[in-house]
């Protein structure tokens, strides 16, 4: 059973950006300048540590997108559960009192 951050095997990921690169959704196709690598280490890093409303606004436009269908999880070669980890960031946005 998933409990938190730490289990959603956050240290094997690759950074390669197809969690956000198949979204089923296409939410990713413009990353308006950020590259996939950077953004995948923007969200494990608000997953983890928090968000920092001073350098992480661009990431939160980016990871709204993000409505939690899950297909990253499919995607992953690494076995990273991506969609626990952006579940994460998001909440930890909210905690920051940023989310929608």
């Amino acid at each position: 059973m998933v409990t938190g951050v730490d289990d959603v095997g956050l240290e094997n990921c690759i950074y390669c950006g197809a969690c956000f690169r198949y979204c089923s959704l296409n939410a990713y196709k413009e990353l308006d300048g950020m590259e996939l690598k950077a953004l995948v280490a923007a969200v494990t890093r608000i997953a983890r540590r928090g968000f920092r409303p001073e350098k992480d606004m661009q990431v939160k436009e980016l990871l709204d997108r993000c409505t939690l269908q899950g297909d990253c999880d499919r995607v992953c070669p690494a076995m990273v559960r991506p969609f626990l980890r952006n579940k994460a960031a998001k909440k930890k946005m909210e905690e920051a009192g940023v989310c929608d």
